[in-house]
């Protein structure tokens, strides 16, 4: 179950990729159809990462409940990958249309090494539904990342009952 919810992860952060490259270069699916209503087909793009995120988020739920305290330093990781998501939007916007394998094998190669990263789960959506992202490095000098909408500051006070564990070094407070 963890590795579906992993590659669920994945997807989802990298799924701005598709929705840009199809946008980028004016791929409509079904707009002949809609006619005058093609902007229905921009917002259902615009939806799909934050529907996926949503998904991702449900699945959470039944990873293993975990318990995270003792913290020794706390420090805010929002922006630590935003430049990797900034990278994504370039290179959908460098393929063009005509080249659909290039789009493959790029796609490919992005979920391929967001996957086996730690970046597959940063998610920009996260951050829209509230989700802060921060390295906890606990008494026993371990770096941890976790997932959370609360707000934290002191190390002292960190005391979580109700983790998720995604993996031994990530968490994600539901």
């Amino acid at each position: 179950m963890n590795f579906i919810i992993r590659l669920l992860m994945t997807i989802s952060s990298v799924s701005f990729f598709c929705i840009v490259f199809l946008l980028f270069n004016q791929i409509y699916f079904f707009k002949s159809q809609l006619g005058v209503f093609w902007w229905i087909i921009i917002f259902i793009y615009i939806s799909i990462p934050f529907v996926l995120a949503f998904i991702t988020l449900l699945c959470c739920r039944v990873l293993s409940a975990d318990k995270l305290s003792n913290a020794k330093n706390i420090e805010t990781s929002n922006n630590d990958f935003l430049a990797n998501y900034l990278s994504f939007f370039f290179v959908a916007m460098s393929v063009k249309s005509e080249n659909m394998i290039l789009f493959y094998v790029v796609f490919g190669m992005t979920v391929l090494f967001t996957f086996f990263s730690r970046v597959s789960y940063f998610n920009p959506t996260f951050l829209i539904f509230g989700f802060n992202f921060y390295y906890v490095q606990t008494i026993d000098n371990v770096k941890v990342m976790l997932i959370t909408k609360k707000k934290l500051k002191n190390p002292k006070d960190l005391i979580i009952s109700h983790v998720k564990r995604i993996n031994d070094y990530t968490f994600i407070e539901i």
